[in-house]
């Protein structure tokens, strides 16, 4: 039993004796005889009996304000416990959610650990294959070099030959001597540069293998003889034309390719829209799945995904551009140098932040390190509530946000919207205004802008 329940049930207990109490008075009885007794000891008989009628009747009245007091103590008290009791399975309730997640994640860690052994070991298979083969090559080219220093050797001694026999000994020593010397330089210098390029060829292999394990892939074939394919289209910042904005992007080989929308007007262009509204026909009150795979049309209003977009800011670094605009026609930019999310097992966290610029005012660094929340998908740092709901929207919601850009797009009493519902920026119009527009971009951060706005 609570606290407030045991307490309720004392004053229960106090209220029940203090009616036995107030029951337990009865009124005093005096038989008066007044014809056997002077007038004067009738008359003291009949002032106490008036005292002690005065004096229950005042008991009484105590008892009653009294019970009247408890009785309302005890409403307030079973509303309290009432109250408390709710916020309690509140927070067991986000306890089983958090050990569900935490067990589910430990689970996965558990199963990439065990992949990524298997991959190191197979790296490792692949190195020692290498070095083998690198130690075969050194073999290849001694005997290449012996049989040149032979090839040598026997045209110096044809050359020995060739001499008029009128030539004296010393002359011929002479000769064979310098020969010999340039023979022997020359056989250095092959062997220096014998020795320089396997150097090279050693430094490359184990650059290959770091490459490999840092991004957890095959090492490249060195000894590939096939011509190189085409290089892939991976951002909006590569020189490539686009059909009216539209760009096809893969990031790698074997991913799939998917569209995206380009902007090459702001800071120098080459901008990747991740987010865009600007009429509030889309409804962005979504659930976790459709935020994971995207929605919306990239012509119109849309938000890319959180799949895509971890792809995106883990493939490169990226730098985030934000776009406000109000129903005045005054626009505003919030600008941040670096800019990345993590995966689904890390429920698509803000883990990279750079540093802001703009005249928006910065209303994300708040967010910094949170989890992305939905009105289905809870992963917000309140304990008691969820942000998502009591915001109509989905973020990556702290405790609960100073920016909520994908919230309830407002036509009507947009300077006058609920707190904190709108899609609103805190610095640029505060939490009871709702924007007209918004976009959202990125880029890879070592694209050369010419810094300059449209």
């Amino acid at each position: 039993m609570h606290f407030p329940s045991i307490f309720l049930a004392a004053l229960l207990a106090v209220q029940l004796s203090d009616r036995g109490l107030c029951q337990q008075l009865p009124p005093q009885k005096f038989q008066t005889h007044p014809t056997r007794m002077n007038v004067t000891n009738w008359n003291h008989r009949r002032f106490r009996t008036s005292v002690a009628a005065e004096r229950s009747d005042g008991i009484a009245n105590n008892c009653k304000d009294l019970l009247t007091n408890l009785h309302d103590r005890v409403s307030v008290l079973a509303t309290l416990d009432e109250d408390l009791r709710r916020r309690l399975e509140n927070i067991e309730n986000k306890m089983g959610q958090f050990e569900t997640n935490n067990m589910g994640r430990l689970d996965s860690l558990a199963v990439q650990q065990t992949d990524f052994l298997k991959r190191l070991d197979t790296l490792d298979y692949m190195e020692r294959q290498t070095k083998r083969n690198i130690d075969e090559l050194k073999g290849d080219l001694n005997q290449e070099r012996k049989k040149e220093e032979a090839i040598v050797l026997r045209t110096a001694r044809e050359t020995t030959d060739r001499l008029p026999q009128m030539v004296s000994n010393d002359v011929k020593l002479d000769s064979l001597g310098t020969l010999l010397l340039s023979t022997r330089s020359a056989v250095n210098e092959l062997n220096n540069q014998l020795e320089t390029n396997i150097s090279k060829l050693s430094n490359m292999v184990a650059r290959g293998f770091k490459h490999a394990r840092r991004n957890n892939r095959q090492p490249t074939n060195f000894y590939d003889t096939r011509q190189p394919t085409e290089p892939l289209v991976t951002s909006c910042a590569q020189d490539v034309p686009t059909s009216n904005g539209i760009l096809r992007l893969q990031l790698t080989p074997e991913s799939d390719p998917f569209y995206v929308r380009c902007d090459d007007e702001l800071f120098g262009g080459g901008w990747t829209l991740i987010q865009n509204r600007f009429n509030g026909k889309l409804n962005f009150y979504r659930g976790w799945l459709e935020y994971q795979t995207g929605f919306g049309n990239i012509g119109g209003e849309f938000f890319i995904g959180l799949d895509k977009l971890h792809a995106l800011t883990s493939s490169a670094v990226h730098e985030l551009l934000i776009m406000l605009q109000d129903f005045e026609g005054n626009s505003r930019y919030a600008r941040y140098n670096l800019f990345a999310i993590g995966n689904e097992k890390e429920d698509y966290a803000l883990n990279l932040l750079g540093e802001y610029e703009g005249d928006a005012g910065d209303s994300l660094t708040y967010h910094a390190g949170s989890k992305f929340s939905t009105f289905d998908n809870d992963n917000d740092g309140c304990v008691d509530c969820s942000c998502a709901q009591s915001r109509n929207g989905a973020w990556w919601y702290n405790w609960c946000d100073m920016s909520n850009l994908n919230g309830k797009y407002f036509e009507e009493n947009y300077n006058n919207t609920p707190l904190y519902q709108g899609m609103y920026w805190d610095g640029f119009r505060g939490p009871s205004y709702s924007l007209r527009a918004v976009r959202m971009m990125i880029r890879p951060v070592n694209t050369d802008g010419d810094l300059q706005s449209k």
